[in-house]
């Protein structure tokens, strides 16, 4: 791993786990519209999304808005050699922990070309659309697979403001987001 990329991680999850509860919920409230908008646009109502961890922008007020206007949201579930399955959820539900820690869905895995949009978490996005998560490489499976069936679902990266930095070159196996949205700017990236 990059030197440089592991740095800059470390230096964005500090700051992101820095940030105060008010401005966190802050964070979350502006985020609903502009996501909202976002995955409006998606090929079906069926949207992957996650559980925020590690300071990550709680979705929470999002998800639940999204299933009140009739969309289903999936949750990942990590499987081995760092690939996700996205499983349904909805509030309440019963979770499993997760290798991270993070809680994972108990329900089977649904066909990754029925989900029309994914929120996707990270720990640095450049207002290109490029990303650096965790450096699993979970994300860029996915869409790796996605591609594989000629599927192309709308791809959201969701930051707090501090997240959207210059990124070092992207890796060849680097997916870039369509959007980037943060609590004060949505980025438009032609990909």
């Amino acid at each position: 791993m990059n030197d440089s990329r592991t740095s800059l991680r470390r230096r964005l999850i500090d700051q992101r786990l820095s940030l105060s509860g008010d401005v966190q919920a802050v964070a979350a409230l502006a985020i609903i519209e502009p996501t909202m908008a976002a995955v409006s646009l998606a090929s079906s109502r069926r949207v992957a999304a996650y559980l925020s961890h590690r300071g990550e922008i709680d979705l929470s007020p999002t998800l639940t808005l999204l299933i009140e206007h009739g969309f289903e949201v999936v949750l990942p579930v990590c499987r081995p050699e760092s690939s996700l399955d996205f499983c349904p959820w909805h509030p309440g539900d019963d979770l499993a922990e997760g290798p991270f820690g993070i809680g994972e869905p108990r329900t089977p895995p649904v066909d990754i070309t029925s989900i029309g949009a994914v929120l996707v978490p990270g720990v640095g996005f450049s207002a290109d659309g490029s990303r650096i998560g965790h450096g699993a490489g979970y994300y860029d499976r996915f869409f790796a697979r996605c591609f594989a069936v000629d599927h192309d679902p709308v791809r959201v990266g969701v930051a707090h403001d501090l997240q959207v930095v210059d990124l070092p070159p992207p890796e060849s196996w680097d997916v870039a987001m369509h959007q980037i949205i943060t609590p004060a700017k949505v980025f438009h990236v032609s990909t």
